[in-house]
């Protein structure tokens, strides 16, 4: 009950994902993101430890065909799911499970995969294809929430979604957007207000960390003119 978007930018090296799903509070239950390397799907019934088998295979260099073979190999259900694999370099690659619940399916590029399952219909995932290619200019996390609002526009999850999630990473360990939506009726919309708020502390925070400096997020705010509260107009 999932559609999922994962990508990379090959002018920053940023790795992310986009995600939105029926059940609350999905967050980074069917996606890994090791930074620097590769993102990972377990999703049309997440399992922790397949993912985290997923993983440690990533990190230890395993390409796609070897991280799926593991995963389906110990997994009695993985007709049922989807897997996907996006790489530094290499073309995204996604698995559709013939027994995964209708609508499902997946769409493939040099820089992103794309796969849901009980979806309104294929053009949830081709239009987030569209979204994705045709916002190259723009960065990774905006082409990714992009590429979300696009699925959810085509029709999404059946019986709408309750939960999203964006996460993005650059070279560092650290995430530059970690940004969920837990319990919402239009949780992809809510995810868009979050980040429209939050969008100006992400190279902020990261330059701290860089620095090892304190995060007075409310000094920056405010030396930027920003709403110290999410969703307000004026900074206080």
């Amino acid at each position: 009950m999932t559609f999922t978007v994962i990508g990379r930018c090959g002018r920053t090296g940023k790795l992310g994902f986009a995600q939105a799903t029926g059940t609350p509070a999905i967050g980074r239950r069917a996606v890994r993101i090791i930074p620097g390397k590769a993102v990972v799907v377990v999703q049309a019934g997440h399992n922790n430890y397949l993912l985290e088998v997923a993983v440690e295979l990533a990190k230890a260099g395993f390409g796609a065909k070897r991280i799926f073979d593991a995963v389906t190999h110990s997994d009695p259900f993985s007709s049922q799911r989807q897997y996907m694999y996006l790489g530094q370099t290499g073309g995204g690659v996604a698995v559709t499970g013939s027994d995964a619940r209708p609508w499902k399916g997946h769409v493939e590029g040099e820089d992103f995969a794309i796969a849901g399952n009980v979806l309104a219909g294929q053009k949830v995932v081709t239009d987030m294809a569209a979204a994705f290619r045709g916002s190259s200019a723009k960065e990774l996390e905006e082409r990714l929430l992009l590429a979300l609002e696009a699925g959810r526009d085509a029709g999404g999850q059946q019986g709408g979604e309750r939960s999203a999630a964006l996460f993005v990473t650059g070279a560092n360990p650290h995430p530059l957007f970690d940004l969920r939506v837990d319990v919402a009726l239009e949780p992809t919309s809510e995810l868009r207000k979050a980040y429209e708020w939050y969008k100006p502390l992400a190279p902020y925070y990261d330059d701290c960390y860089q620095k090892g400096i304190p995060a007075l997020y409310k000094d920056h705010l405010r030396s930027i003119n920003w709403p110290l509260e999410p969703f307000q107009d004026e900074p206080k």
